[in-house]
């Protein structure tokens, strides 16, 4: 399994993600049906799927795994509850919040049971529970996973790294400090988030391989830069996350997202023609993985109409 996972993360480190697609898939064909070796490769192809924003493919894939553990009668372990995990993510990048906290809660049960409270997966559960609870608007539960995930995760840290690579856990650190900054900023602690934010950059910065987690940590520091009112840094921060997001999953949610950022500081700039062209963007990759009729692409419609109305007044912009 480790020459699989090795040659995986080189190919997503060339960023050809068709190549990553084709040696997923031939691995899953390629393995014993209904095997504990075919689940977990289609763990990874549901992931891939999930990172790429075609949220179907990843959901078949992930109910498939499931299956097997099922078939083989291993639905109280830790795998299984790993699986489950990541497909609860997979819920919570679609916006079905309610789904994706239930299956998070289920998750982080099944480790309990199965005496994992300290695993790298039991760690994951509590970090993405953090982003759910966000996402319902229950900061202080938000907080309190972030912070146990965040300190289980430096213990454990602390244990291991004397016969490992100094920076085995760099990685997961730096990602469980960008969760805590999201969350105090949203509570309105725009110090303590800041603090939060730019030792995960640090971080990150330091680490010798990428990471696509440094993404969000680039978006974060780039809203504290656009709520404190510095819009050159905010924009400089949302277009690095950019062109971070595309290197590993090309043109994704996230990446739509971040380009609606980016137009967002072009309208502070008083830009409104390049703040148009680039949520006109957005809002063509949105609808191309959520629909027209999703929350998100709904959302920039009408901010996108908002501000082709504010153009044709300034005389910055003429809709076709």
């Amino acid at each position: 399994m480790k020459t699989f996972i090795d040659e995986l993360d080189k190919l997503y480190s060339e960023g050809n993600l068709k190549a990553v697609e084709v040696f997923l898939t031939s691995a899953v064909d390629g393995s014993e049906e209904d095997s504990l070796e075919q689940a977990s490769f289609l763990n990874e192809l549901a992931g891939f799927y999930r990172g790429v924003s075609h949220f179907t493919e990843s959901e078949n894939a992930f109910v498939r795994s499931l299956d097997i553990f099922e078939k083989n009668d291993m639905v109280a372990t830790p795998q299984y509850a790993t699986v489950l995990l990541n497909m609860a993510g997979l819920f919570r990048i679609k916006g079905e919040a309610d789904k994706s906290l239930d299956l998070f809660i289920s998750a982080m049960i099944k480790l309990e049971n199965a005496g994992a409270k300290e695993s790298y997966a039991y760690i994951s559960v509590l970090n993405n529970l953090a982003l759910a609870w966000q996402e319902k608007g229950d900061l202080d539960k938000a907080l309190e996973c972030a912070t146990v995930a965040l300190e289980l995760l430096r213990a454990r840290s602390e244990n291991e790294h004397i016969d490992r690579n100094e920076h085995e856990y760099d990685h997961e650190i730096a990602a469980s400090l960008n969760n805590l900054a999201a969350i105090r900023l949203r509570r309105g602690e725009v110090n303590a988030a800041d603090s939060l934010a730019s030792e995960a950059l640090s971080i990150y910065e330091a680490v010798p391989e990428p990471d696509v987690h440094y993404a969000a940590a680039l978006t974060t520091k780039a809203v504290i830069s656009f709520r404190s009112g510095d819009a050159y840094a905010a924009l400089d921060g949302f277009k690095r996350s950019l062109m971070l997001t595309r290197s590993f999953f090309g043109e994704n949610i996230e990446f739509a997202v971040c380009k609606r950022n980016i137009a967002d500081v072009y309208e502070l700039l008083g830009d409104t023609s390049s703040a148009v062209a680039e949520l006109t963007d957005a809002c063509r990759i949105a609808t191309a993985l959520l629909g027209e009729d999703h929350l998100t692409v709904v959302s920039m419609r009408e901010k996108l109409s908002h501000l082709n109305e504010d153009a044709e007044q300034t005389g910055q912009y003429e809709k076709s």
